[in-house]
């Protein structure tokens, strides 16, 4: 699947099975190839329970989204307003705001799989 299909995928898992009177609706996934957490929010609120297969989608994102030499995502945002309008942020250089401490070295793992040149590795990441 394309990525526009894939984050059009997310963006209707998000919404599928929400409350009458939603506003926004966003997903967070922080992830590496050994380690990823998904939080979700509708109006503020934590999305719970979060849509099934929705992790799934976002790793399928991930992949999609390797570029050789430039590397993958840690961090991706989704966001849908009852509009129809949706938001995506992609963070490519910041280490993750994990919920729990990691092993750093989930990160070489990571750039094993999805290698960056020098010039797009943060400092951190090295």
């Amino acid at each position: 699947m394309s990525e526009i299909g894939v984050i059009d995928t997310i963006a209707r898992a998000l919404v599928a099975d929400l409350p009458a009177g939603w506003r926004e609706v966003s997903a967070v996934y922080r992830a590496t190839t050994s380690y990823a957490e998904l939080d979700g929010a509708v109006d503020g609120a934590q999305l719970d329970p979060l849509p099934d297969g929705l992790e799934d989608h976002f790793e399928e994102l991930r992949r999609e989204m390797y570029q050789p030499g430039k590397g993958t995502w840690l961090t991706a945002k989704v966001t849908v307003t009852a509009t129809g309008h949706f938001a995506t942020d992609f963070d490519y250089d910041h280490e993750p705001e994990w919920s729990i401490p990691v092993d750093e070295g989930i990160y070489a793992t990571d750039l094993a799989a999805f290698p960056r040149d020098a010039e797009n590795t943060p400092d951190w990441l090295r």
